[in-house]
């Protein structure tokens, strides 16, 4: 069985591998960021804050923009059935659209 999963991700192609990745990476750096929190108070360990909260913001910026540009090769390149298309730009598409919204919002409830 484990065979078999292997076999399946390394059938896919470029584009698929990271509609795969950037979600996870995407989750990990918040994780991270929320993990570096700790370190904003102690004086001993204050660089580590420093550097890691302007990594990871970084880096989600990153995530954000190579998000929508991955989708746009989903669309184009992908040469699948339409619901496994559709799945993998939703895929791929997820942190774009989870910061696209929370800005959404966020501007919104500003100017009520």
């Amino acid at each position: 069985m484990q065979n078999s999963i292997l076999k399946k991700y390394y059938n896919l192609n470029l584009t698929q591998k990271l509609a795969i990745a950037i979600p996870v990476l995407f989750i990990l750096s918040c994780l991270t960021k929320r993990f570096i929190e700790r370190f904003r108070f102690s004086d001993e360990f204050r660089w580590i804050y420093e550097y890691g909260s302007f990594s990871t913001l970084i880096l989600c910026i990153f995530l954000v923009v190579f998000s929508f540009a991955n989708s746009i090769l989903v669309i184009r390149d992908l040469k699948t059935k339409p619901l496994s298309k559709t799945l993998w730009f939703l895929l791929s598409v997820a942190p774009f659209l989870l910061v696209s919204l929370a800005l959404t919002f966020v501007m919104l409830s500003d100017s009520m």
